[in-house]
This record gives structure tokens, C-alpha cells and sequence, in this order.
């Protein structure tokens, strides 16, 4: 035995030395690799910026050059050899900057009045994407960059554009400077220092410009893009990989090593950048210290080789561990309680033979990892479990806790944990020793009893579900209310009730208040199993197990649907005509405050007409109080033919009628209303029983805010006006008029 623990001594100590070798070479090697590439990188960088500065000295001379064309051309435009000059000088400028091709001035219809080439004189270009940008933002001051296209000169191009501004402020059209790619290219094959070097130009859309070398073929199966990949992808997804300028395929982003310098100077208001982006072959690059690695990944190897025999100790030590380990075999077996052990050094696992079965795992696998028997945890254990361990290392604490599992054959499984910390004789915890036992029956039974207790202390309508949803128990009034019985509904989910009236929002804003508060309260629509829709009030409570964790929820049901009923028929008869079902008074008085500040904030009219039929005594002394208010009914229908949705009629009693017209223009509108409305009344009534009349009807109308801001004056000559139609002769419509 000592022999052998000996062995296992020398094993880990050899172990300690490889590994702690095998780190320091493995250490050195990623450093020699860090600093080869940050040495290279800030050379690529030092690059890039050079061609950053030479790019952006290109592009503010250009700019200016566009601003001065800008400057000079309405000087052109009034002389009257001003073309000819315009010409002379564009073909100077393109002259002095090798790195303009061409320059053109386009109208506002995209056609090319000036230019430094004569084939482009009269040319339409109003369908290119850099003449279409300016049309549509006429920034006086950007300065847009095109993506390369084929100009019409049959070579790529990139556009330099800015806007011209008329005199009133309107899109006249366009100027030009397109980059000549050859002085690019001259740009690009300076600062390469290597043969595995890539220079590319880039615009900001991802599409490649210029690039040197030329042509550069996919690296790797995958043709994948560049280590620009991940930059241009969204970009190039729709065009290929393929370059639109030279046809170079991007390699695999992992065999470059690349530096990218966005050019879009502050003093230059650029719609798009350009991009300088330097790149070298990384397999060049790492070639000696890939040979560095290979070497020293031999010696390393040839060590390792050494240790097998001590790794073969290491075995016979561990089989001899499994055989200790039945040591209280026979004491857990009667007792079905498991006796676990877990090595804070190693952090390995010792189970006996009733932990396995506990747990529902095979013992032939050997002793379990960490991760083996965490995978049956339910959500959200794993965390407590930790917790716990860390509180009981800290605190020197024994450990006690209960924790659910669901195990390989499917069941859930209440699990209690008890443990204590044992050191190793000078204070240094080493071990923790503890004991596992099934308590799934108590948990159910206190679970039962909780739910009981919760559920049924009431007599309303009330369902049980589980923390998932799914329908456990209902009570007796459930099953009046809603018509499932208890063994149609238990299985099922709440969603059986759904009437399709909320959308999921409303059942999301739910399931978060429950979440947040534990309850949740409101109003539903559900439907019962006949299909019938009915209003209930829902309440749901969450019912939690002794560690704060949901385990069942109870929801009470109450059918509101005949008291909401009654709530709408007292409403209505507070608003409402009882004999027209006409808004009455007071609903008017809101309507009209409502439409009065929507008119003072929308800088709108609106019309308030007061209507008092004419003849209607007469109807009612002769044909009787049931004969008035049958004509009163279809007065009011007709009434409601002659105005819009958005308006409003009123009855104010008797024969008395009040309409609010908002969202009126001008006089003549609410006029033309009256007029309608005299006409459509002027027509015989049919009454129900039978008997025929003829009635007319004289109204007064007041306009905001020629006749009054406010409700109290416009319905004062609103009636004013009415009253006016009546001494005037009746069977007319009076707009208030002030007098003296």
C-alpha cells in the first residue's frame, strides 16, 4: 500500500512538471507569435496611414476644385463665350491632377453641359446612383463618394459629386470628378514592401476600388471572403465575393493578417468613406515560428512519452479506489439513504452504490463527474446548488438543502442534501461529506396541502394549474361556469378558455406581472364549451414552495358579463335620449369642448346649429303624445342622413335639436348642411300608424371662432340665430348676425 501511494506521488509530481513545462513553452511560443504580429501590424499601420494622408490630400484638392467649378460657373453661364472657357478650364484642371480622369457639370435633368471630355458633351447620366444621391439630399455641402462602376468610357471609375443649388434654392444639377484607378494603383504598389503584401482600396460599401496584386485567388475549400469578411459581408452578400473592379476573389479572412484605415476626413462632409486596407499572407509571415513550434512540439512529445508508465500507476491506484468505496455499501442499502464525498482539491466525486440509484445512473460508468449528474437538474437548481456550496466553504456551515431532478427514465425527484465540511488538520477545508435521500412523497404531500389550502378556501369558479400551465384541478363552480367537466379540462392549459379576442401582448403583459408580482387581476374575455363569449374577472395567484420557487398557480373566475351590461345601460341613460337615442345635453357639452380644443389646435372652424321644428304643436294636440314622439323618432333619423360620422346631433328636448359640426372650412359649409337638412324635413312624414304630416323646421348657427371661443357664447347665438329664423317667418336657416 505505502509502495503504491508512492507511485502516485511520483505520477503527480511528474504530471506537475509537464504540464508546467508544456505551459511555459506553449507561454513563449504565443508570445514570440504576439509580438511578431503586433511588430507587423503597426508596420501595415504605419503603411496605411502614409496612404491615408496622400488620399486625403487627393481628396480635399479635389473638393476644392469641385467647390471652385461650383464658384465659377454661374460666371460662365452669363458670358457669352463662357462654354468655351468652362471647357478650356476643366481641361486644364484634369491636366494639373493626375488623378482625375474626367470632369463634368450635369443640369438638373443628368445631362453633361460641361466637361474636360468632349465625347461625354450632351450625355444623360441621370439614372447613376451618385446623380440620383444628390437629387434626393441636395446637402449643399456633402461631398458623395460612388461606388466603383463601368463608366461610360468602358473603365471603373469612382465619382467625386457635389450639388448645385439654384438661386431658389432648388436641385440644378450636378459636378463631377471621376478618380483615374492607374494613379490609385501607383498609390497601392508604393507601400508594398513584399511579395506576399496586398494593398486594396475599398469603398465604403465594401466594394473593392483598386488592389494590387491585381489578382488574388481564394485560400482554403470554403472560398469564403477576406479579413474583410466580416466588415464587407453585409454589404458584398448581394453582389457575390467578387470584386467589381479587378474580379479578385477575397481569401479566407484567417490566412491575412490586415490593417484598415477608414478615410473620411472631419473637414470633408463624405456621404461614404473609402477604406485603405493592407494585408500580408500570414502563413509567410509565421513561417519560421511555425518551425519553432514544431520543434519544440517534438521534444515536448518525447517527455510526455516518459510518463506513461507512471501514468499506468495512476490506474492501478484509481481501480483500488473504486473497491474502498463500497465500504458502507450494506449500511446505505438498508436505509436508501446515499453517502457521497467530493474532493475540494480535485474536485472529483466518491458515490456509493445508493447514490446511483438515486439518481437513476448506471454504476458500471464509474464515479461521476461534475457536469454528469447536474444534467438532471431542473432550470435554475444548478445556481442554488452553487450558492449553497459557496455559503457552507466561507461560513464554515453545514450544508442543507432540497433540489429536484429529473432522472434518465423521466421521473422528478425531490432530493435532500445534508453534508459538512471536514479540513485537513490545519484549518484548510479538504473534503465535504454528506448524505442524499429521496423526499419526493413528503414534498408532494406539503405541496398538496399548500395547494389545498390555497384553492379551495373559496367557492368561486377556481382551476389549479402547474408552474407550467397545465390544467391540475378545478372546482365544482368551474365546471358550472365554463361547462368542461374536471376530465376534460385537467391536461389541458388555460388557452382552452381563450374567446381570440386578446392578441398575444395582452396574455405576454400578463405572464410578466405574475412574474414580477406573483398575482395578476383584470378583466377577460372567455369562452365557454357551448361557444358562448362572456366577460369574467380573473385573478391568479402564484403559489410558491418553502425556497420561494412557483410550483402551482390558483386562478378564481367571476362572470361580469350582465353587471358590465348594466354599466352600459346606466351610461347610455346618462348620455343618451331616452326617446331618440340621441346623445343628450350633457354628452353635447363634452362632444363640444372636445371639438372646440381640437379647433383651437388644429387653427380649424367648426359650426353649432340649433334646430326647433316648426308646426310640431299642432302634430302633437291633434294626433296625440304617441304621434309626437314617433315623429320625433324619424325627425332624428332624418337628421342623422344629412351630417357626417364625425358629427354630432343632439335632442335638447321637445322639439329642440342641437348639431355640431366640426372640421368645417368656411361658412358656406355649415350652410350647405342647413340647407340640406331644411329640404330633407320639408318632405312628408310617414308615421306608424299610418297618418301622414308636414312639418318645417327654422335654424340658427354660430361659427367658431367668428361668432365666439367658447361653448356658453356659441350656444347663446346658436339660439339667438334660431330664434331670429322664427320671427323672419319660420322654415328657415339664420348664420348669427350681431346687432346693436
Amino acid at each position: 500500500m505505502i509502495r503504491l501511494r508512492r507511485h502516485v506521488r511520483h505520477w503527480l509530481l511528474l504530471a506537475l512538471c509537464l504540464g508546467s513545462l508544456g505551459g511555459y513553452l506553449a507561454f513563449s511560443l504565443w508570445r514570440e507569435h504576439v509580438e511578431v504580429e503586433a511588430q507587423e501590424q503597426q508596420r501595415l499601420a504605419v503603411e496605411a496611414r502614409e496612404v491615408g494622408i496622400n488620399l486625403t490630400r487627393q481628396l480635399d484638392a479635389v473638393n476644392r476644385t469641385l467647390s471652385s467649378i461650383i464658384t465659377e460657373l454661374p460666371y460662365w453661364v452669363s458670358q457669352p463665350k463662357g462654354r468655351s472657357v468652362a471647357i478650356r478650364h476643366l481641361k486644364s484642371m484634369a491636366a494639373a491632377m493626375p488623378s482625375v480622369r474626367t470632369f463634368m457639370v450635369f443640369d438638373a435633368q443628368g445631362t453633361v453641359t460641361l466637361s474636360n471630355q468632349s465625347e461625354l458633351m450632351g450625355r444623360n447620366f441621370a439614372s447613376r446612383q451618385y446623380f440620383q444621391a444628390h437629387a434626393q439630399s441636395k446637402h449643399p455641402n456633402m461631398l458623395h463618394v460612388s461606388a466603383p462602376f463601368r463608366s461610360a468610357m468602358d473603365f471603373y471609375i469612382i465619382n467625386l459629386t457635389r450639388v448645385l443649388i439654384g438661386p431658389e434654392g432648388e436641385f440644378a444639377g450636378v459636378v463631377s470628378a471621376s478618380l483615374d484607378p492607374m494613379d490609385m494603383k501607383t498609390l497601392m504598389s508604393a507601400v508594398r514592401y513584399t511579395e506576399d503584401m496586398r494593398a486594396m482600396l475599398v469603398h465604403g460599401d465594401g466594394q473593392m476600388f483598386v488592389s494590387e496584386p491585381e489578382q488574388v485567388q481564394a485560400q482554403g475549400p470554403d472560398q469564403g471572403l477576406s479579413m474583410l469578411g466580416s466588415v464587407f459581408r453585409p454589404h458584398l452578400a448581394s453582389q457575390g465575393q467578387e470584386s467589381s473592379f479587378t474580379g479578385a476573389v477575397f481569401p479566407n479572412e484567417t490566412s491575412q493578417l490586415s490593417v484598415l484605415l477608414t478615410i473620411q476626413p472631419a473637414e470633408l462632409v463624405m456621404d461614404k468613406p473609402l477604406m485603405v486596407v493592407l494585408s500580408r499572407d500570414r502563413q509567410t509571415l509565421f513561417a519560421g515560428w511555425q518551425q519553432d513550434v514544431y520543434n519544440q512540439l517534438l521534444v515536448y512529445l518525447l517527455l510526455v512519452l516518459l510518463s506513461i508508465a507512471g501514468m499506468l500507476g495512476y490506474l492501478r491506484q484509481l481501480a483500488q479506489q473504486r473497491i474502498s468505496d463500497q465500504r458502507l455499501k450494506l449500511a446505505t442499502e438498508a436505509t436508501g439513504v446515499g453517502i457521497w464525498e467530493l474532493d475540494l482539491k480535485t474536485r472529483r466525486y466518491h458515490w456509493d452504490a445508493a447514490m446511483f440509484t438515486l439518481f437513476g445512473l448506471d454504476p458500471q460508468a464509474g464515479q461521476p463527474r461534475h457536469g454528469d449528474w447536474q444534467k438532471l437538474l431542473l432550470p435554475g437548481e444548478p445556481q442554488r446548488l452553487k450558492a449553497v456550496i459557496r455559503r457552507a466553504l466561507t461560513q464554515r456551515e453545514p450544508l442543507a438543502l432540497t433540489f429536484q431532478i429529473r432522472r434518465p427514465d423521466g421521473q422528478v425527484r425531490f432530493l435532500r442534501n445534508r453534508a459538512a465540511l471536514y479540513d485537513d488538520g490545519q484549518g484548510v477545508p479538504r473534503r465535504l461529506v454528506g448524505t442524499t435521500e429521496d423526499v419526493t412523497e413528503r414534498m408532494l404531500r406539503e405541496a398538496d396541502l399548500r395547494v389545498a389550502a390555497t384553492a379551495f378556501e373559496s367557492h368561486e369558479s377556481m382551476f389549479i394549474t402547474d408552474a407550467q400551465g397545465v390544467i391540475l384541478r378545478v372546482n365544482q363552480a368551474f365546471t358550472g361556469n365554463c361547462g368542461y367537466t374536471a376530465a376534460e379540462a385537467v391536461g389541458q392549459t388555460p388557452r382552452l378558455l381563450h374567446s381570440g379576442r386578446h392578441d398575444a401582448a395582452f396574455y405576454a403583459v400578463m405572464q410578466a406581472e405574475l412574474a414580477r408580482k406573483g398575482s395578476w387581476q383584470g378583466e377577460v374575455w372567455n369562452r365557454r364549451k357551448n361557444g358562448d363569449v362572456y366577460l369574467e374577472w380573473l385573478k391568479i395567484t402564484a403559489v410558491c414552495n418553502e425556497d420561494g420557487q412557483v410550483t402551482h398557480f390558483v386562478a378564481s373566475q367571476t362572470d361580469v358579463t350582465e353587471q358590465k351590461a348594466a354599466e352600459e345601460d346606466i351610461k347610455r341613460m346618462a348620455f343618451c335620449d331616452p326617446l331618440t337615442n340621441l346623445p343628450n345635453r350633457r354628452l353635447l357639452q363634452d362632444r363640444l369642448q372636445q371639438a372646440l380644443s381640437q379647433a383651437q389646435r388644429n387653427h380649424r372652424c367648426l359650426a353649432l346649429m340649433f334646430l326647433d321644428l316648426d308646426q310640431f304643436k299642432p302634430v302633437n294636440d291633434a294626433l296625440g303624445h304617441q304621434a309626437g314622439d314617433d315623429l320625433l323618432r324619424l325627425v332624428a333619423q332624418r337628421l342623422l342622413t344629412c351630417v357626417r360620422v364625425s358629427d354630432t346631433v343632439a335632442r335638447m328636448g321637445g322639439d329642440e335639436f342641437v348639431l355640431l359640426l366640426p372640421n368645417i372650412d368656411t361658412a358656406q359649409d355649415a350652410l350647405g348642411v342647413a340647407e340640406k337638412i331644411h329640404a330633407a324635413l320639408r318632405q312628408p312624414f310617414t308615421l306608424p300608424g299610418g297618418a301622414q304630416v308636414a312639418i318645417s323646421s327654422s335654424t340658427g348657427i354660430a361659427l367658431y371662432p367668428a361668432h365666439g371661443s367658447d361653448g356658453t357664447t356659441l350656444t347663446s347665438h346658436a339660439d339667438t340665430a334660431m330664434y331670429q329664423a322664427k320671427s323672419a317667418g319660420r322654415d328657415r336657416f339664420v348664420l348669427f348676425q350681431a346687432t346693436d
